[in-house]
């Protein structure tokens, strides 16, 4: 196929480009809100192929949308939940870490730790914590009409993808598509590492984290096993910052039993096993991003963009990756042949 630029109405293609730009700078403020919602449904509209084979695709886009909406929002509002009644509690655990060190230890260092100012610091950072969670808690109107927006849209783009996806792979000319397929494999491939596999793994680190604090005897079970799911979103981090802390907090107890639980059955359990094991396993040979990517999108995302940079990060980078490939193809004769992405199937 070649485009049939001399034959085209340029005309009506200018004012539909310029209609394209006044409706983004009109809607600006919800451009991520839409971008979300659309990269979310590219890794759900296999299944919605699927399903709609079944029953109507109405019906399958409706059920695939209210189902994940719902299992997020639930999600969502237990972890703040969690983490906003159990904050004076980490708050008043620090200070018994920080007491136990300064009176009892006999190293100068360590006497004079608290002198540096580090206790009130910690204090500072968490209540200031504690107070961004309240923050978003009084956000809660305009969240609902975000939110409403991304069920929407997510909703549309589910019931439209697989005809909007044939639209585009019959305007993208046959020379083209090749380069194409290697900006699409790698952004499927991102977005499938992030919906699927790091939630799934973050999942698996929550129940896996119940019955290991339970048996450590710690209070407050349920609040570390959502801080561990947390921190299991992001490669290489995992629990690990939660693990270091407790044992720091059970060393400075005296407790030589949870800190033998914790470094020889929690670090293996919920940071080996689900980190450098399970998180390559689940992601596959076909999943070819390199973790350190994704950790790079997840941190600078989050710093330039919010907690949307958290999925946006990760994303826009892999287009970037994609678009280098093309560019070592096209200018250096470097051959890119990516296999097949699932979506692109069919």
């Amino acid at each position: 196929m070649a485009l049939r630029w001399k034959s085209a109405d340029r005309v009506a293609l200018g004012v539909v480009a310029l209609i394209a730009i006044i409706t983004l700078l009109a809607f600006f403020p919800l451009v991520k809100v839409i971008v979300l919602a659309l990269s979310l449904a590219v890794v759900l509209i296999p299944f919605q192929e699927r399903i709609s084979k079944r029953i109507s695709p109405a019906l399958s886009a409706f059920c695939i949308t209210f189902g994940v909406v719902t299992t997020g929002v639930m999600a969502v509002l237990l972890t703040f939940n969690v983490l906003y009644t159990n904050m004076d509690y980490l708050i008043s655990l620090i200070n018994s870490i920080l007491d136990r060190f300064r009176t009892e230890s006999s190293s100068d260092l360590i006497t004079r730790f608290p002198d540096l100012g580090l206790e009130g610091l910690i204090d500072s950072v968490l209540l200031s914590l504690k107070q961004l969670l309240f923050s978003y808690l009084t956000l809660v109107p305009g969240v609902a009409v975000e939110l409403l927006i991304f069920i929407l849209a997510l909703s549309i783009f589910i019931f439209s993808g697989p005809g909007m996806k044939a639209d585009l792979n019959a305007m993208i000319p046959v020379d083209s598509r090749r380069n194409i397929l290697v900006i699409w494999k790698r952004v499927y491939d991102t977005l499938y590492s992030i919906y699927i596999v790091h939630f799934s793994i973050a999942i698996l680190t929550f129940f896996l984290a119940l019955p290991f604090f339970w048996i450590l005897g710690f209070d407050h079970i349920v609040f570390y096993a959502v801080l561990c799911a947390l921190f299991a979103l992001i490669p290489f981090l995992g629990p690990v910052f939660i693990l270091a802390f407790l044992a720091l907090y059970a060393f400075s107890i005296r407790d030589i039993r949870a800190l033998l639980l914790i470094i020889f059955i929690g670090y293996p359990l919920l940071c080996v096993f689900t980190d450098m094991y399970l998180r390559p396993v689940l992601m596959g040979k076909r999943v070819e991003i390199h973790p350190v990517v994704i950790f790079i999108g997840f941190l600078g995302g989050m710093a330039t963009m919010g907690l949307v940079g958290f999925i946006l990060g990760p994303f826009l980078l892999s287009l970037l990756i994609g678009g280098y490939q093309i560019v070592v193809q096209e200018i250096g004769g470097v051959p890119v042949t990516p296999e097949e992405s699932p979506v692109t199937k069919g």
